[in-house]
């Protein structure tokens, strides 16, 4: 049911696209075929209006003797490119025609200086429209003349006009095969491409040839998306094995515990305390754990609140010292702080010191036996910077650039207990604080973890 939704979608869609080409292009030779006839029609009534008046000049000026001579007039007929020549002066006016049936009587009222093309007379006789110019005498009074527009190109104009409804029968026709056309025409990439994303997904493979098309870089966006996903997978199978492996150890012995106490003949409540202190501990592990991970989550999804106050850098420092002291001294390391004593900041406490945790343990854990840890708090600029420097097996170049990477672990590190998921939280706490971290690191020499934090940083919620 939903393949044939997809087909009907598919259809609908598509029918949608050759309804906007059509459309576009059925308005764009509508418009042009207008657009073109008015341009005809303003050409051809220039030319017209050009031509009268250019004979109207020509006869005027050939007859000068208008006011002497009469009678002349009288027998010089118009040329041919005028129907009349009409002649006023003051009360006085004088048409010259070669046709014996225009009516003289219907223009008498008709102002001598009206001028323009296809005018309408309104005249039963002089039925039509006419080209009207008129010019100023010398000897005073103005010269008018007209001429029929049938005479001029008004007929091929109306054929042209007359004839639009065919064409825009043909531009309703070209333009849908057009439309057709197009839509097919740009959705042929679009089939190679679909092809090409079947084919990757039978043979996990998207790096297939691609020839110049224009989705040849969405093409390739594709390709190292695909490549992502696919190293991303495999990474994700890989840290969730690790991740599984430290779950299960609390969850056994979660377990264990459990079985112990209620296998046990005794009824001493003891027993059954001590028992459930175990079981407490363990979940508290596994709690801890789960923790870990949804802040992390919450980090990189930039919805991590800061509860900000004023907090001594040094202070922190020392309180998770005394909380790690323990361990580095049955791992045989030696843990020594130096900075200023005042150095203040606007911080998270209580994240602030699950990074100098995170950073500690690392440092504990990875470092050699024997060894030191120091840390470093000094101010540069407008800056705090806080580094932990330690003496043990150190990072390779391969692996130093990902090791901010959620979950993943290094080669050296998967024989530790761990999520992959401590300078994960790190970076995103420290970005949130508006500071960054860095690394640099030389194998079996050691690595040095430095905080970049400002002195006074403003943090919306």
């Amino acid at each position: 049911m939903s393949f044939e939704w997809s087909k009907c979608f598919c259809y609908s869609s598509r029918i949608s696209r050759i309804l906007t080409f059509f459309t576009l292009l059925l308005s764009f030779a509508v418009a042009l075929h207008f657009f073109g006839l008015a341009i005809f029609k303003k050409d051809l009534q220039q030319k017209a209006f050009s031509a009268a008046q250019l004979a109207l000049s020509q006869y005027v000026h050939q007859n000068d003797s208008l006011s002497s001579n009469a009678s002349f007039l009288l027998t010089n007929y118009p040329p041919t490119d005028l129907d009349f020549i009409r002649f006023v002066k003051g009360d006085e006016q004088l048409l010259i025609t070669s046709n014996k049936l225009f009516d003289f009587k219907r223009l008498v009222d008709l102002s001598p200086t009206i001028t323009g093309v296809w005018v309408d007379l309104l005249q039963p006789s002089q039925k039509g429209k006419w080209i009207l110019v008129s010019i100023p005498l010398v000897t005073g009074g103005v010269a008018q003349a007209g001429r029929n527009v049938e005479h001029t190109g008004l007929a091929v104009y109306q054929l042209i006009l007359n004839g639009s409804k065919w064409v825009l029968v043909c531009s309703v026709l070209v333009s849908l095969i057009l439309a057709v056309l197009l839509v097919y025409m740009l959705e042929i990439p679009l089939r190679v491409l679909e092809k090409n994303l079947k084919d990757a997904l039978v043979l996990k493979d998207l790096s297939v040839p691609q020839k110049d098309t224009i989705l040849r870089p969405l093409h390739h966006l594709l390709e190292k998306v695909f490549y992502q996903n696919r190293c991303l997978i495999t990474e994700m199978q890989s840290s969730l094995d690790n991740v599984a492996h430290d779950l299960r150890t609390p969850m056994t012995r979660l377990r264990a515990i459990a079985e112990y106490a209620l296998q046990a003949d005794s009824v001493e409540p003891d027993i059954y305390r001590d028992a459930l202190s175990d079981c407490l501990e363990e979940s508290e592990r596994v709690v801890s754990m789960l923790g870990v991970v949804m802040s992390v989550a919450e980090a990189e999804a930039g919805t991590m609140r800061l509860e900000l106050q004023t907090v001594n850098v040094l202070e922190t420092l020392d309180d998770v010292m005394g909380l790690y002291q323990y361990v580095a001294e049955e791992a045989g390391i030696a843990i020594r702080c130096e900075g200023e004593p005042d150095i203040l900041i606007q911080a998270d406490k209580t994240r602030l010191s699950q990074v100098w945790a995170n950073l500690l343990d690392n440092a504990i854990k990875y470092g050699s036996e024997a060894g030191s840890v120091k840390i470093f708090a000094i101010i540069r600029g407008s800056e705090v910077i806080i580094s932990f420097v330690d003496n043990g097996m150190g990072i390779s170049e391969s692996e130093i650039g990902r090791i901010w990477e959620r979950l993943y672990r290094g080669d050296r590190s998967r024989t530790r207990q761990g999520l992959g998921l401590g300078l994960n939280y790190v970076k995103a706490v420290v970005e949130a604080h508006h500071g960054k971290a860095l690394v640099s690191s030389t194998i079996l020499e050691g690595s040095c973890f430095e905080v970049h934090l400002p002195l006074q940083v403003e943090i919306t919620n």
